[in-house]
This record gives C-alpha cells, structure tokens and sequence, in this order.
C-alpha cells in the first residue's frame, strides 16, 4: 500500500484547510452579492434606470432635490448637496451638517463630474433641465446610479414624492406626504369649486413686476387651486412678460410677487401707472412666504402655498380655519418640526 510522507500529509492537511476557507468565503461572498439586488425605476424622464434596492448615500444635485429627501425623512442618506446649501435656512436648521458636506454644483451651472465621484454615491438626483441626461448617462459609465426629477407642477410634486419614497425605502413616509398634500386640496376645495363669475383675479409678478407665468405653470396651478383666475394664462404657457397695458386690462383683484422679487411692495402700491388696480386701491398686494423657504417654486412645501393664496383672497370662506395650526402641522408632517419651530415667521 502507497504511503505519503509527513511532509505530504501535512501539505495535504494544509490543502484540505485552504479549500474548506477558500469555500466559506465564497459563501460569505455569494451572500453577500445576492443581497446587493438592483431594481429598475422609470424616472420622470422616461428613462428606465437600475439602482441598488438598498440607497446609503445620496447626492442632491439642487434645491428641490434636497426638499425631497428631507421631507422623506432621508437626511442620514445624504453625502453631498448643490452649491449654497449651506446658505438655506431651511435645511441648516433641519441638519446643520449639511453646511459642511461638498458641493458639487447647480442646476443653472451644471455639476462637477469628479467631486460627485469622490463620495462614491448610490445615488445621484439631477435637475429635469440643461444637461441633465448628458450627466447622468457620464456618471452611469463610472457605476453611478441616477434619477432625474421633474417637480415643475403640483401633480408632479405628488409624482415625485411617491418616486423617492420608493427608491429612498421611505414609501411609509410619502403615503403621509401625500396625505398632508390632499389635507390642502380638501381645505381649498370651497373655494377652487368657485363659479367663474364669482372668482378673483391674481397677478403674480417673478423677480420683476413684469415678468409673470402663463399655462401650465405651477404658480398658476396654485392660484387657481385657490379658487382664482390668473390672467396672465390667456398669454400662452411657460414664463411670460406682459405690458403696463395688459395689467391695467386686466385690473387683478390681487397682486402677489415671488419671495425673490426684486423691489419692494411699496414700490409697487406708489407707482402712478398702477394707481386704478383694485388690489393697489385696496391695499391687497403680497410677497409670497417665506424667508424660511420659498413656497413659489416647486418643493414639497408648494402646497402650503395653495392655503396661503386661498385665505388671503377668500379670508370670509376660512374665518373657521385655523391657518397658523395648519401650516404647523403640514411642516410637523414633512419635516418632523412645526413651522415656527423651524423658524419660520407668519409676519
């Protein structure tokens, strides 16, 4: 009978060792890898994208891409953010490490392919406009995963709630958002079922006092979710400017102005070609809230503004309403702070 020698036996014996750790840690590797699932989303885009079923770590790329994720209750995920981050009240006193993480770039100026990379994100969440695809399609090449969003109305401020809920594992979360979304339309709804012949007429004025929206706006979603009309929307769609004539034709009931507008409201109530409005007459113009976050452009926190627009153009219709109470409680809802906790001021 053939007989190995000690030196075999122990190279065998030392063989037999390695396989059985060369096996196990291809069991632990196996598992490890069938956790690490993909799953594949359709973004508001249109384009059919795979992304880990688990997001650690996300880069909002603007404003409302942080708004989203924070009213998901998803801050822990995020490890970078768009330039002036740092400079948002809203956002510093909800996760003041915000301030510190990289910024990566705008919406408006593009983002920094190489500082995106850096922090190795799961997930990157980009602007619908400029050169949104041509960046994702380059950060998807470096492994990458992307997801563009398109929150420009108020029903795709519900569509993109429910799709981070989704991708963010926080879809308990968004079925709340969303509740506190149709909290609003409920509110609103006596006066948005106005006749036409019993509504108020809105002007609302961008950065300049000229400068108004048309169709398919979210601005003007928001007046007439209120109850009113914009008659700026007779135009045509998107951005518009109109003229001194055009406003005096029109002879809104109330102006109101963007948080961004670029003079003050006095200006505007002691300008002598506006002398015949009714809402300089009667002293209803309005800057749109709030210092704390602007509630015209398009956010999670939008829909607060529909209620703004709608008490202060009807106050008879809500004198049962406790506004202060609801706009708390629609910040508590989104943000796990009130309003007024947050800082936010009803001045």
């Amino acid at each position: 009978m053939f007989r190995y020698g000690e030196k075999t036996k122990m190279l065998l014996k030392d063989v037999k060792k390695f396989s059985k750790i060369l096996i196990l840690s291809l069991v632990i590797l196996t598992a490890l890898t069938a956790g690490i699932k993909a799953e594949e989303f359709t973004d508001m885009m249109g384009r059919t994208v795979e992304l880990p079923d688990q997001i650690e770590s996300v880069v909002t790329t603007y404003k409302s891409a942080t708004q989203f994720v924070l009213s998901l209750g998803a801050e822990d995920k995020i490890a970078a953010v768009s330039i002036k981050t740092d400079k948002q009240k809203l956002f510093v006193e909800l996760e003041p490490r915000l301030a510190d993480l990289p910024q990566v770039g705008s919406k408006r100026n593009g983002i920094n392919i190489e500082t995106t990379a850096e922090v190795e994100p799961d997930l990157v969440i980009l602007y619908p406009h400029r050169d949104a695809v041509e960046t994702a399609e380059k950060l998807e090449q470096l492994g990458i995963g992307t997801i563009i969003i398109n929150p420009e109305s108020l029903g795709l401020i519900r569509e993109t709630t429910l799709l981070l809920g989704k991708i963010l594992d926080k879809e308990e979360q968004a079925e709340e958002v969303i509740a506190a979304y149709d909290r609003i339309d409920e509110l609103t709804k006596r006066t948005a079922e106005l006749e036409n012949k019993n509504k108020k007429k809105i002007y609302f004025a961008n950065s300049e006092f000229t400068d108004s929206v048309g169709k398919n706006m979210m601005q003007t979603a928001l007046i007439e979710k209120a109850g009113a009309i914009n008659p700026a929307a007779q135009l045509k769609s998107g951005f518009v400017s109109v003229s001194t004539e055009n406003i005096i034709d029109w002879n809104p009931d109330l102006i109101v102005v963007s948080q961004y507008f670029n003079e003050t409201l006095e200006n505007i109530k002691n300008n002598p070609k506006y002398q015949s409005l009714n809402a300089v007459k009667n002293d209803k113009i309005y800057r749109f809230p709030s210092e704390l976050e602007p509630w015209d452009f398009p956010s999670p926190s939008s829909y607060i503004a529909q209620l703004w627009l709608a008490v202060r153009t009807y106050p008879e219709y809500y004198e049962e309403i406790d506004y202060k109470y609801e706009v708390n409680q629609f910040y508590k809802t989104l943000y796990g702070k009130s309003f007024e906790e947050l800082g936010g001021s009803f001045e």
